[in-house]
């Protein structure tokens, strides 16, 4: 069924306004897993624990990612709650499952002892992010 005329701006606004305040708690969310990665590297770095034990370092990062999966988590509930017909509303469901999947993988990457492993689900992480990022950016095209 298509919308009604002069829904489709509706929408769109509604797509628009279901991301809007996750947006910069995303980006603040993926900023702060930075930081929380380099604070790891540098205690990594340093030595201060020994192979596969966990640090306090350690436990920001996959508390930081817990707090990203969750605003993204809030994000797609709101996503989906928009009107199936909304203009971007199955991007923004692609791209909010993709960076799920990401930060799943990076999870992954900071739990598995096997470093091989581990390097294999960061490495993956890394390409799915770049992947979600493409999609926001195509995302933000439609929402204009």
């Amino acid at each position: 069924m298509s919308p009604a005329p002069g829904t489709a701006a509706t929408g769109a606004s509604t797509v628009a306004d279901a991301i809007e305040p996750y947006r910069s708690r995303l980006l603040e969310d993926a900023a702060d897993f930075s930081t929380a990665l380099l604070a790891l590297a540098e205690a990594n770095a340093g030595g201060s624990t020994g192979f596969n034990e966990p640090s306090p370092q350690d436990a920001v990062a996959l508390h930081v990612l817990v707090h990203w999966r969750r605003d993204a988590k809030q994000a797609l509930a709101r996503v989906k709650a928009a009107p199936s017909g909304a203009p971007g509303r199955g991007l923004a469901v692609k791209w909010l499952k993709v960076q799920i999947e990401a930060i799943d993988l990076q999870r992954q990457g900071l739990s598995l002892s096997d470093p091989g492993l581990a390097a294999e689900a960061a490495r993956r992480g890394r390409e799915v992010i770049a992947e979600a990022h493409r999609l926001e950016e195509r995302l933000m095209r439609v929402l204009k």
